[in-house]
């Protein structure tokens, strides 16, 4: 019960400053014409009461349809990522160490692309095979259009390279403790070890790092739902920009991250408190 408490306090706080924050163009558009807006700064603190009627003014059932897509494009996406990278990561630590180094490098170096240009170069690498091989698969979003691939795979790639890296730090550090040392001089395979032990263990760790990566990949959201022509909900604030719409925009994505991390983080911290296994 004491824990259930503070989780809603810290969701509370979260949403009070996210709140305060959706306030802050009333006030810079004052500061812009040499006033002090703080009557309608404090009005707008207020818009959301009661919550029913500020659901009917703001929220449709056409920003809900930008609110799930923007979602499933989000989560489909960092779901790809974490998928391919513990894949990579796994095939990764079954080379010796100096393959090992030249695939990290190859990785390491899509890590320094901007995002922008990874776009870029997917969007011309589709027409190109387009124009070769008569294949088409659009590369932007038109009359409302709602498109998965591009977007999903585009999205994915720099989270995943970020996630590779962190879990071959991961792994590489469980890969030196005598746990493993032990498993092997019992005579146990090298997969084995790496998905049965090693990785039940290191995903604990990356779990957490991909709080950040999360994130990172909801301002690449942004971009990509611009470049793509994309009916989200980024696209639609960027268009029609107000503080109550970014107060929903916000919340849509802020309150089921924090859901899904807060359960998760329970999870874990729950198995291992109690000396089980994580999966």
């Amino acid at each position: 019960m004491k824990r259930f408490i503070q989780w809603m306090l810290r969701l509370a706080v979260a949403f009070i400053g996210i709140l305060l924050i959706s306030g802050l163009p009333i006030l810079i558009n004052g500061f812009q014409k040499g006033e002090l807006w703080w009557r309608e700064y404090g009005e707008h603190l207020l818009v959301i009461f009661p919550l029913n009627r500020f659901l009917d003014t703001y929220y449709s059932s056409y920003i809900g349809e930008y609110i799930l897509y923007s979602l499933e494009i989000l989560f489909l996406a960092l779901l790809a990522a974490v998928i391919f990278a513990l894949s990579f990561t796994i095939i990764t630590m079954l080379f010796k160490e100096r393959s090992r180094q030249r695939i990290k490098t190859l990785f390491f170096f899509l890590e320094s692309l901007p995002d922008i240009l990874v776009i870029l170069l997917i969007q011309l690498l589709v027409i190109f095979v387009h124009r070769h091989t008569g294949v088409f698969m659009s590369i932007a979003s038109t009359g409302g259009e709602k498109i998965y691939l591009l977007p999903v795979f585009c999205l994915m790639i720099l989270p995943m390279v970020q996630l590779y890296r962190l879990s071959m730090l991961t792994f590489e550090a469980e890969e030196r403790k005598l746990y493993v040392e032990l498993a092997r001089s019992l005579g146990f395979n090298k997969v084995i070890i790496l998905l049965i032990h090693i990785f039940r263990n290191a995903i604990i760790s990356i779990f957490f790092q991909s709080k950040k990566t999360m994130w990172f990949m909801l301002s690449n959201l942004f971009i990509l739902e611009r470049m793509f022509n994309m009916p989200g909900i980024m696209f639609h604030l960027s268009e029609h920009m107000s503080g109550e719409l970014f107060l929903i925009t916000v919340c849509s994505f802020f309150i089921p991250v924090f859901i899904i991390y807060s359960f998760f983080e329970w999870y874990f911290l729950r198995r291992t408190s109690r000396g089980g296994t994580i999966l």
